[in-house]
């Protein structure tokens, strides 16, 4: 259940109360202080905070006091490489960085500490991660990579700072890989022009002759350093690939923006083999990156045959393992498609998929940003900017009738009003809300006139169907309302804004400042209607149809930097086109994928001095879709954050995706054909959870060894009876409330690799006012058959378990069945009376199911079947006697080491099989997920250490 928006904010009054005090007294405030402030708010208010409830309030404290960016993270292929090979590289001349870095600086909307973020932080870690490309080496290298930043949040800086950096370490060759239209392609080397090499060419206007001319870096030195092969006007395509250039010969960095078009890039292999390729070392030698934009799109493999992948990703294959050395790098927003990419596949040229088997890096996300979760996770603090479309009826689809009339009524229905499955030549009634939502836009444009921001650009994004034909429909519609409002403005309006009260453009005016600005404090409503300041806001709005199409309207930024602009499209607005100022945004669109809905959101970014007026206008449905695709998506980073810490590689960690929605799949089904449902049940009724597998990382068993200190002496101070059994070596500790059982929950880390014990889930469930039957606990201090004991403090003469260890899925397995128990241990605490009754009910199963009555009871059944009995908390530290496992052992004496004379700690968690609705989220899970944690596990086998 949510906390109240008083407690929030009392909450947040509290924290920042803490917080200013100890700024008054010189301390600085880090990002990573934010939850320990919450806690201390958390004593002054007394309120139960879901994980949910706790990010907004962290969301809150984090833009409130302006802590500008959440850590990035990466997690990679091997944890022995120190990927420490940039830090000592030895630059003789930041030449291309120092320029960019100063262009960002003059040019461009980062901050200094962004750019700092960038240069000192996010850049050199990334570079890390790539092939060092002075490096000799035997044979071809290839580096597989994926960097994941959110919608409209600077990846373009980020991967145009990495390619400056790369070449000043000594890469030599460039491919920048631009989305799938000739749009994006032309804003992306615009970009790369002014950023990096310093000079454009684009076609004149009348002469229809290529100029060149320097802008941007270009600009501060004489000496340009990077030649690019293509230009705004160009991509790789015509004669470009009869000129004969040897990489050899150029002094300069070789770089090329092309689409992931299939002809162009096969073009540009040709090219780069015929005129580089060294026979004598079957490659080409020229260390190479190539940045692949939008890296889920047009990228992945989905062909259904394995030999026969897709063009698109074969040809990108085949120019990376044309060099000797050569860094792929997918940047994306939406990499739903590229976790689902088969890390085992093959294709007839041996060459692997693209998925990113050496690393995973997520960018850091500044305050500032405003993505989905800001906006469309209700409470959030941009909810209010959301405007549902309830004017569009739709027809039901699946009803026969419908259909029926459908078919023999075309015409009819093409002439009618507007619905999302419209045909490509409708031409019928547009809803009265998109009339609403252009006068809306023509209203902010005034308040930020008026807010001293007349010379920023701005924009409305009309994105409501993929046909061409009807795209230019809603444009003269648009078009229609425009120009009618601005006769009436010029010739209706009164200077004096008193004398157009009787106006019923006035009137209606009034009516929607009421409904969407009466918040506004800094700008009146008079002020916006002021004829001159209406005039001025709206003269030169341009209303452009932007597409894939050469007729395609042109947002010219650089050209225009004070463009105000209604763009209308589908496609061409859905992946990386950005839309500079964007304050209205009209969403009508039905896409049925988590990747492209959230392409689609053209709105996140950044809206400083905006942020409260900008709008959102689409259907309830569709803000749902968004609300679970954020959700989605920080799950996601958050497994990718702990993979880190536990030290998980991309490829030995299975990744799943939530798939709670019925309506939306995650991505496309032909980008997911390795791809398996999974559920997990949020009630934890009913069954015993265990942590068969043990962190790398000796952090986090010194810390579960802290806690486990802390336990015991917490139920000594409170008097609780420590009671021996099983054989008097295994201490029980009866009754103890919820409380210190959560507070324990809480503090403990588990290895991701328990899909079953997440700390958190658990932590919420236990927590949850809807749970019953939790209040009282039965803590076990379990004994093994180890000479050495826990040494702990009022636990000090429990026995370890012994047990010989491995490495699995890059974790150290305390058993070769995925088993931390044996199959009595739910059996503690309980009376004869529930023994019985467990046993009795197991039997009556076997015997319907013709299965063997003597089995032996599992694990499972002491919970499953008891209602009434307590929950059971079991701790168990293990003296690891003995390693298996060659390749491991490395890893195994390394972590033995690290641990010293510490026990490894172990736990298992159960709880009562008390009946009741079931809550299961839906997963959708990777290759690898499905193979450690999906497929049928063997019978289990006994241990040594059973009750007695």
């Amino acid at each position: 259940m949510k906390i109240s928006s008083d407690e929030f904010n009392d909450l947040i009054m509290a924290v920042m109360l803490r917080i200013r005090a100890d700024k008054r007294s010189g301390k600085a405030i880090k990002y990573e202080d934010i939850d320990s402030y919450i806690d201390k708010g958390l004593e002054v208010v007394a309120i139960k905070l879901s994980a949910e409830d706790r990010q907004e309030v962290f969301r809150a404290i984090e833009t409130e006091e302006a802590i500008k960016h959440t850590p990035g993270n990466c997690i990679f292929d091997d944890y022995d490489d120190p990927h420490n090979w940039y830090e000592h590289a030895e630059i003789e001349d930041e030449h291309f960085w120092r320029l960019y870095s100063k262009y960002l600086r003059e040019e461009s909307s980062l901050d200094d500490k962004s750019i700092e973020l960038l240069d000192k932080k996010t850049l050199p870690e990334i570079m890390n991660c790539l092939c060092n490309p002075k490096e000799e080496h035997e044979g071809r290298r290839l580096i597989r990579g994926l960097v994941i930043g959110d919608v409209q949040s600077g990846k373009t800086a980020t991967y145009s700072g990495l390619i400056c950096k790369a070449v000043d370490a000594g890469y030599k060759v460039v491919i920048l890989l631009a989305g799938i239209t000739e749009n994006l392609r032309q804003q992306t080397q615009e970009r790369v022009d002014h950023g990096i090499v310093g000079l454009e060419i684009k076609k004149d206007a009348l002469t229809k002759i290529e100029k060149p001319r320097r802008v941007g870096v270009g600009k501060y030195d004489k000496q340009l350093l990077a030649s690019s092969y293509t230009t705004q006007s160009s991509d790789f395509v015509g004669q470009k690939d009869s000129i004969f250039v040897s990489l050899e010969s150029q002094r300069s960095v070789v770089l090329f923006v092309v689409k992931k078009n299939v002809s162009v890039l096969t073009k540009l292999y040709n090219w780069l083999k015929n005129n580089n390729y060294d026979h004598l070392e079957a490659c080409v030698n020229a260390p190479l990156l190539l940045i692949d934009d939008e890296a889920d799109n047009a990228s992945v493999n989905t062909s259904k045959d394995e030999t026969n992948p897709t063009k698109t990703n074969a040809i990108i294959r085949k120019i990376c393992n044309l060099f000797k050395t050569a860094s792929y790098v997918g940047f994306t927003a939406t990499p739903f498609a590229n976790v689902f990419i088969d890390p085992d596949s093959v294709d007839e040229m041996k060459n692997a998929d693209l998925f990113p088997e050496h690393f995973i890096y997520t960018l850091p996300t500044p305050s500032t940003y405003i993505g989905a979760k800001q906006i469309f996770n209700s409470g959030s603090k941009y909810y209010r900017n959301i405007r549902y479309i309830i004017d569009i009826d739709e027809p039901d689809y699946g009803d026969e009738c419908w259909r029926d009339w459908a078919r023999t009524h075309v015409d009819e229905l093409n002439a009618g009003k507007f619905y999302y499955r419209h045909q490509k030549e409708w031409d019928g009634i547009l809803p009265n809300s998109l009339r609403e939502a252009v006068y809306c836009f023509f209203m902010a444009n005034v308040i930020r006139d008026l807010r001293g921001q007349s010379s920023a650009p701005r924009s409305m994004l009309v994105n409501m169907s993929r046909y061409v034909k009807v795209q230019n429909v809603i444009k003269n519609e648009i078009e229609r309302i425009y120009n009618e409002f601005k006769s009436i403005v010029e010739k209706d309006f009164n200077s004096d804004p008193h004398k157009n009260t009787a106006l019923p453009l006035y009137n209606e005016l009034k009516h929607l400042w009421n409904k969407h600005y009466n918040f506004v404090a800094d700008v009146s409503f008079e002020r916006v209607v002021r004829k001159e300041n209406l005039t001025k806001a709206i003269e030169d709005i341009k209303i452009l149809v932007v597409n894939g199409l050469k007729s395609s309207g042109k947002l010219d930024y650089r050209g225009n930097p004070s463009l105000r602009v209604i763009a209308v499209g589908g496609l061409a607005l859905s992946r990386g086109l950005t839309l500079e100022g964007l304050l209205t945004s009209y969403f009508y669109r039905n896409t049925a994928t988590f990747d492209v809905l959230m392409q689609m959101g053209r709105w996140f970014g950044y809206r400083k001095g905006y942020e409260d007026i900008f709008q959102i206008w689409t259907s309830e449905e569709s803000a749902c879709w968004y609300d679970e695709i954020s959700r989605a998506s920080e799950d996601l980073k958050a497994d990718l954050k702990e993979m880190f810490a536990q030290r998980l590689t991309p490829k030995d960690f299975g990744i799943k995706v939530r798939d709670n929605c019925q309506e939306l799949q995650i991505t496309a089904g032909n980008k997911m054909r390795t791809s398996y449902s999974l559920d997990i049940q949020e009630s934890y009724y009913g069954n015993i959870f265990e942590t068969p597998y043990i962190s790398l990382n000796v952090d986090h068993n010194t810390l579960n060894l802290k806690q486990v200190t802390w336990l015991a002496d917490e139920l000594y101070k409170r008097s609780y009876s420590f009671s021996k059994f099983k054989n008097n070596t295994s201490l029980i500790v009866r009754d103890v409330p919820k409380d210190v059982v959560a507070t324990f929950v809480k503090n403990i880390k588990s290895s991701k690799v328990n899909p079953n014990f997440n700390t958190e889930y658990i932590l919420d469930f236990i927590m949850d006012e809807n749970t019953v039957g939790l209040d009282l606990w039965d803590i076990v201090f379990q004994s093994g058959d180890s000479d050495k004991c826990y040494g702990i403090p009022h636990i000090e003469s429990v026995r370890c378990a012994a047990r010989t260890v491995h490495i699995e899925n890059n974790a150290i397995a305390v058993s070769s069945r995925r088993k931390l128990l044996s199959t009595q241990e739910g059996a503690y605490g309980l009376t004869q009376e529930q023994l019985d009754i467990v046993k009795r009910e197991c039997k009556a199963i076997w015997r319907k199911e013709g299965k063997n009555e003597n089995r032996d009871i599992p694990n499972k059944a002491y919970f499953e079947h008891l209602a009434d009995r307590k929950p059971l908390l079991i701790i168990v530290l293990i003296e690891p006697v003995k390693t298996e496992g060659k390749d491991e052992k490395k890893k195994l004496s390394e972590y033995r080491e690290s641990l010293g004379d510490d026990k490894m700690v172990a736990f298992a968690i159960g709880f009562p099989g008390v009946q009741g609705a079931q809550n299961v989220k839906h997963y959708k899970a990777n290759k690898i997920y499905y193979q450690q944690f999906m497929q049928d596990e063997s019978e289990d086998v006994e241990y040594d250490d059973t009750v007695q």
